[in-house]
């Protein structure tokens, strides 16, 4: 880039489990005036992958070095918190309340009435603080899952003057919107056995701007009637769903626990029918082993809420759990998809991926020699690439976890973009 001299980007995890790039600039003799660091960033944007973009542009007198001449990262200061108010600023008082919300709970110094909640690094536990902050300041009582629907300020205030929990919208619907514009082919995240894919949309800030992103959901949440479906029947379904945003491949899955087993039946029906799937990504997801029996559970056994929290990593009946929105009828719909997902685990039958398989498996529950998915070797003719993640499995998609998952995703998604000739 034009007028500058000397360069470093390092890694800083100022807020723990908030890992972000900063990028420190000295200019040239005679240029520090004229130094854009927005020109700057717009051009590292238009050479590199979005997660290697540095969040933040420090402008320097000189970089501090050791005493033997390297640059002394240590002594690099700690970024400003950086603006994100790219939108428009707000109309009336009550915008204005909701701007400092939003920049308290994401820990910018300002931010537009259209900036995305979710694109500025906001997530499930975030979104649950945000809606606490909401009902504290404007007694008004809103569901996390509104922010799914409305994740700007100039919409979320349409939704103050609702009956609390009124209407699910499309946060509870088959197919989850978390990005839907963007020029790249899509990524369709499946659920776990608790049937919400919302944890998902902590993906969004590591992965490219013009990369749609998907959630497949349980059906039961929007049509409470519908029967407990087998493996086939999701697969039919969320087949029809895929296809209202992508008719043909090559088609990337993610899938999470259940959802990458859901996510590989997928795919091998994708292939039967002769189509392309150019990713499958699993986090921490097993097929049953041979003797392996599960106790079948009842909507009612008093271990099912202990065994969602094990799932998820957190009690969702607790004030903190990002599920707390959820109504009486979400809520049981919820348990309900669970104990069938869980029920069905001795009648899951899967065929053969013609691929290799992306695996992120939760490492810090596990002894290295467990690590390795040898229950996926005989379903694929193709390698699994195994990427360990230090976490348990009900924490990978919290932020420090989902991160790191986040940025191997963006850089393999690039990749295959690349040799589409869409990078």
């Amino acid at each position: 880039f034009p007028g500058l001299a000397q360069v470093a980007v390092i890694a800083r995890e100022d807020q723990p489990g908030d890992k972000r790039l900063v990028g420190y600039v000295v200019a040239e003799a005679g240029n520090d005036d004229a130094l854009d660091t927005e020109a700057l960033r717009a051009h590292a944007a238009g050479l590199l992958p979005e997660y290697m973009v540095p969040t933040t542009f420090m402008v320097l007198d000189r970089l501090p070095l050791t005493t033997n001449g390297k640059v002394d990262h240590r002594a690099l200061p700690a970024p400003d918190l950086p603006a994100a108010g790219t939108g428009r600023p707000p109309r009336t008082p009550q915008e204005e309340i909701l701007c400092g919300l939003f920049a308290e709970i994401l820990g910018v110094p300002t931010i537009g009435i259209d900036d995305n909640f979710f694109v500025l690094g906001g997530h499930s536990l975030l979104a649950t603080r945000l809606i606490s902050r909401i009902r504290s300041t404007l007694g008004v009582e809103l569901p996390v899952s509104t922010l799914f629907e409305t994740p700007t300020i100039a919409t979320l205030v349409r939704q103050l003057d609702r009956t609390p929990g009124s209407s699910s919208g499309d946060s509870l619907g088959v197919l989850l919107p978390l990005r839907a514009e963007g020029d790249l082919d899509p990524l369709f995240c499946i659920h776990p056995a608790i049937g919400l894919s919302w944890a998902y949309s902590g993906l969004l800030r590591h992965l490219d701007r013009q990369q749609p992103l998907y959630g497949l959901q349980a059906r039961k949440f929007s049509e409470p009637d519908a029967a407990a479906p087998g493996l086939g029947e999701m697969v039919e379904d969320y087949l029809n769903e895929i296809r209202t945003v992508q008719p043909s491949g090559p088609y990337s899955l993610l899938g999470w626990s259940f959802g990458g087993i859901v996510a590989h039946a997928v795919a091998v029906r994708l292939q039967e029918e002769g189509e392309e799937v150019a990713l499958l990504a699993m986090m921490d997801s097993y097929l049953p082993t041979d003797g392996w029996e599960s106790e079948r559970l009842s909507y009612d056994s008093p271990e099912v809420l202990s065994a969602i929290a094990e799932s998820i990593g957190h009690d969702p009946t607790s004030p903190e759990s990002p599920l707390t929105g959820l109504g009486v009828d979400e809520f049981s719909a919820l348990v309900k998809v669970f104990v069938d997902i869980a029920n069905l685990s001795d009648h899951i039958s899967v065929g053969k991926f013609m691929g290799d398989i992306l695996f992120f498996a939760a490492a810090a529950d596990k002894a290295d020699s467990e690590l390795a998915p040898d229950v996926w070797s005989p379903h694929t003719n193709g390698r699994v690439e195994i990427h360990a993640i230090d976490c348990v499995h009900g924490a990978m998609t919290q932020p420090g976890p989902l991160s790191e998952i986040g940025q191997i995703l963006a850089a393999r998604l690039a990749d295959i973009a690349g040799k589409q000739g869409k990078a």
